[in-house]
């Protein structure tokens, strides 16, 4: 069983995952993914109702909860690792009775209470579009993405849109789909929970660690050994401009795209275009002048980019001033004092101080997608030369993709 391990001082805490990757799941079973990561913790199982098990959860760890994970590869976007993944906080003594409740809640949850499975359809439903409704320009840039990439558009399958559309067909029709619904549930968790599947990542000292391999082997014994059913299964991406409806007097507005599809490589002087663009050009124009609480822009490793506002009133104005960044960028002009204040904004994002769920959730998530020290440290020497005629050159990057997709 493959183990990530970070040997970080945590007082006696160990910070566990254990990490279950999705591979080739058919195409019928993938929607109803977020559907059964949200069930689990909140079902009877065979020791304990759900009521008593919250209770117990809390009495052996300090949290535990079911979490799915789209790792985007930062070569190829079209390229990624899916997971589902149980984690908690843990002190090291009670490591194994961690590790007992996890699996008492991956194989055991009973799918059956359709009383309790239609409650826990209705208030995700609820939270879903609250998320939505307070978040609209994460909802926005997740849709962007998903017309230019593989990885874009399952995690969009997942967590967005179709995702909510799909709880609420749930919640709408329950009667007549709950026998369906528990069929895919129960489908999901023979297809996940396997040991084939099963990686653990673990944030601790060698102490906690001697405890966890006691308990890791069994945990993997008691997981699904059962044929399932494989499906080679990639989605078709295509740029769909549109728009979503709300109650809501204001709109959060996103133009994104992906540069390495125009030819261009990922450069540490992103990192200061993005302070720049936040605190002058987008935010003088969006925020100050427009009226939009916000606005923010991003530049991934992976390509993937976007410019979206923040509850904005004029969103054909916003639009504009989108389509004109790149004109703005090419004009640019600053004295060695203000790149230096860039700069500084820039590596202020970089150098965060961590606490050690942090610090090994980021180690996890570069393993994961495939980022190495050496490309941190060349992110960070680009970014501590970049001139005003480095950002000036940047404009490309905007014109890549600002005229392509938005929403």
């Amino acid at each position: 069983i493959p183990a990530l391990v970070h040997d970080v001082f945590t007082n006696g805490i160990a910070y566990l995952r254990m990490i279950f990757e999705i591979q080739d799941m058919p195409e019928e079973l993938l929607p109803y993914l977020g559907v059964y990561k949200g069930c689990l913790g909140l079902l009877n199982t065979s020791n304990y109702q759900y009521g008593d098990l919250y209770n117990e959860i809390n009495l052996v760890t300090g949290g535990m909860s079911v979490v799915n994970n789209n790792y985007a590869n930062i070569h190829d976007v079209n390229k990624y690792r899916l997971t589902m993944e149980v984690k908690a906080k843990v002190l090291y003594e009670n490591v194994e009775k961690a590790v007992a409740l996890m699996q008492e809640i991956l194989m055991t949850s009973d799918f059956t209470d359709t009383k309790r499975l239609q409650e826990i359809i209705a208030e995700g439903r609820s939270r879903t579009q609250s998320q939505m409704m307070s978040a609209g320009h994460s909802v926005a840039v997740g849709r962007v993405a998903s017309y230019g990439s593989v990885s874009g558009e399952i995690g969009e399958l997942i967590s967005g849109v179709p995702f909510y559309r799909l709880l609420c067909e749930l919640d709408d029709h329950f009667d007549a789909k709950k026998e369906d619904l528990i069929e895919k549930l129960q489908e999901i968790a023979k297809f996940i929970c396997r040991k084939e599947n099963l990686m653990v990542d673990y944030v601790g000292t060698e102490e906690g660690m001697e405890k966890l391999e006691n308990c890791v082997e069994r945990f993997a014994e008691g997981l699904y050994s059962c044929s399932v059913k494989k499906e080679s299964f990639v989605p078709v991406i295509s740029v769909k401009n549109e728009g979503f409806m709300t109650s809501g007097q204001v709109q959060y507005v996103c133009r994104g795209g992906n540069f390495k599809k125009k030819g261009l490589d990922y450069t540490g002087s992103l990192r200061a275009l993005k302070v720049m663009m936040g605190y002058e050009y987008l935010w003088n124009n969006v925020r100050v002048k427009g009226g939009a609480y916000g606005c923010m822009c991003g530049f991934g490793k992976s390509g993937e980019c976007y410019f979206v506002s923040y509850r904005d009133p004029n969103l054909g104005k916003t639009v504009e001033i989108f389509e004109k960044a790149a004109e703005n960028i090419r004009m640019f002009e600053a004295d060695e004092r203000t790149m230096t204040q860039y700069i500084i904004g820039a590596v202020s994002d970089l150098d965060i101080p961590m606490n050690p769920a942090a610090l090994g959730l980021f180690s996890l998530s570069a393993y994961m997608t495939g980022v190495t020290q050496e490309m941190l440290q060349k992110e960070r020497d680009e970014l501590l030369v970049t001139t005003e005629e480095d950002i000036r050159g940047l404009a490309e990057y905007i014109d890549a993709f600002v005229s392509e997709n938005h929403l």
